[in-house]
């Protein structure tokens, strides 16, 4: 199939498959995920857990940073981005490869964690149509993440340099934007996964349309606010996010300078 015969097709059924025989990294990463969800499920009960499994998503969807950080940074210290200079294959077929892949695991994760969530533990949801709307938008997040985990690679001089950075990157941002625990500040418009969280959760959890007001937290009713926002900007913003990591990441990605 002339479909298949794409390099960078094929680069990406590599990764993927190269993944899947190291597949204990993918089970520890997403283990801290389903841990924090049983424990924060059983904590505050099915009905209020509703407005925290947003974060959890969020959560499972940003450590895609750590995996492309990774995964960038060992072609850039083992020599290969140099040989692929060389090669009719080149840097573009690699990268279009490697973010297929993440994209795709990063997909196969949040299907995890839905079946988890909406499956096994039965939070509630407004309905189909908003959960399949909340699951591209999970994956739009989680692009933007291999976008910043490219970026990383870029800084860091090894793969365990890209690790370090990038657990220190969204552990504290996810922590700053509301998606763990309720953050009502100013500080959450300026955090990525804030505006993922949000606008997911007020679609799949509450059935707001996409002309309805955004909030500022997940405490809707409680102590999160109404913004000027709609929540159709806060789709946007999470699509030019997306777009700019993704964008800075192929600039760094094309250098064609020594390591």
């Amino acid at each position: 199939m002339p479909f298949l015969e794409n390099k960078a097709i094929q680069i990406a059924i590599k990764n993927i498959k190269d993944k899947l025989r190291h597949w204990q990294y993918m089970v520890f990463s997403l283990g801290f995920a389903v841990m924090f969800t049983l424990m924060f499920y059983f904590f505050l009960g099915r009905v209020e857990f509703r407005y925290g499994f947003p974060g959890m998503i969020i959560y499972t969807t940003a450590a895609g940073t750590t995996s492309a950080a990774m995964s960038f940074a060992l072609d850039k210290t083992s020599g290969m981005l140099e040989r692929l200079d060389t090669m009719p294959t080149g840097r573009k077929n690699l990268f279009l490869g490697a973010l297929l892949s993440e994209t795709f695991m990063i997909s196969l994760q949040i299907l995890i964690m839905f079946i988890l969530g909406y499956g096994v533990l039965q939070v509630p949801y407004e309905g189909i149509l908003e959960l399949v709307i909340g699951f591209f938008i999970a994956i739009l997040f989680g692009i933007s993440s291999v976008g910043i985990g490219i970026i990383i690679s870029g800084i860091a001089k090894t793969p365990e340099i890209a690790n370090a950075i990038s657990l220190f990157y969204y552990m504290p941002i996810l922590f700053l934007s509301g998606s763990l625990f309720p953050f009502e500040s100013p500080i959450v418009f300026f955090t990525p996964p804030f505006w993922a969280k949000q606008v997911f959760l007020q679609i799949t959890v509450l059935g707001h349309g996409l002309n309805d007001v955004l909030y500022n937290g997940s405490l809707i009713g409680a102590t999160a606010q109404p913004t000027a926002f709609p929540l159709w900007s806060g789709l946007l913003i999470i699509m030019a996010f997306t777009l700019v990591f993704i964008i800075l990441g192929i600039i760094i990605f094309q250098k064609k300078t020594k390591f």
